[in-house]
């Protein structure tokens, strides 16, 4: 089981994801897809932020969980590490104004099968989070994976300019519709480049739905927002 280095701490840190032996924050993530659990995010970011309804709380929290998901799959392209611990335990911390979270570093291993790894990802960590959350708020699972989304094309033109051996054919796999079955038709990521070559949408991002950040009290639609006149 490979010892993560300095450099690769420094690279979860970036996504807002720490190491600990014992994580405990202010609930697990698997506490999260309960009713108690979602509720008290909930409360915590109405209270923080002002989010005037259950689903813009939720998707706020969700624009946090995109730094996790892209933080693993940065892991896995860069380093050709694989996390495989469970949701019982990735803890979510409570900072000023800001939420992150923690993993103990034992489960991390290097990758064996590139695809099998990053479905894994998907499957365990993804599609768990999002169905749950689209039920309780409600709230489209759409909004919620482009809340991810667009920290993993940040992620993915960062390696992009480092020239990850990797990163292009994982980001491929990702934009294959076969990748996101059973759980969707479609791959949402190749829905939201609105048919621009990767590159392109890289250097232009824009978003296809409204994250509903604009909810937030004294707070404008972001420059990339769908709803922003041309």
């Amino acid at each position: 089981m490979p010892e993560l280095n300095a450099e690769q701490l420094a690279a979860l840190e970036r996504f807002n994801v720490s190491i600990s032996d014992q994580p405990m924050g202010l609930m697990k993530i698997e506490d999260l897809l309960t009713h108690a659990g979602s509720s008290q995010i909930i409360h915590l970011i109405q209270t923080q932020m002002g989010a005037p309804t259950d689903a813009v709380a939720l998707s706020i929290f969700m624009r946090r969980y995109g730094f996790f998901i892209a933080a693993h799959l940065h892991m896995l392209s860069k380093f050709d590490l694989q996390w495989t611990g469970r949701l019982e335990d990735i803890a979510v911390e409570v900072g000023e104004g800001n939420l992150s979270f923690s993993i103990p570093s034992e489960p991390f291993r290097t990758v064996q099968e590139r695809e099998h790894d990053i479905r894994f990802l998907l499957e365990q960590y993804g599609h768990p989070v999002v169905n749950y959350l689209s039920k309780r708020a409600p709230i489209s699972k759409l909004i919620l994976w482009e809340n991810i989304w667009g920290y993993v094309i940040w992620m993915y033109s960062m390696l992009f300019q480092e020239n990850s051996p990797s990163a292009q054919d994982d980001l491929n796999f990702l934009l294959h519709d076969a990748t996101w079955t059973p759980q969707l038709r479609r791959s949402p990521f190749k829905q939201f480049l609105q048919n621009e070559p990767i590159l392109e949408a890289m250097t232009n991002y824009k978003r296809t739905t409204c994250c509903l950040y604009k909810e937030l009290p004294n707070t404008e639609k972001c420059p990339y927002c769908p709803l922003n006149k041309k």
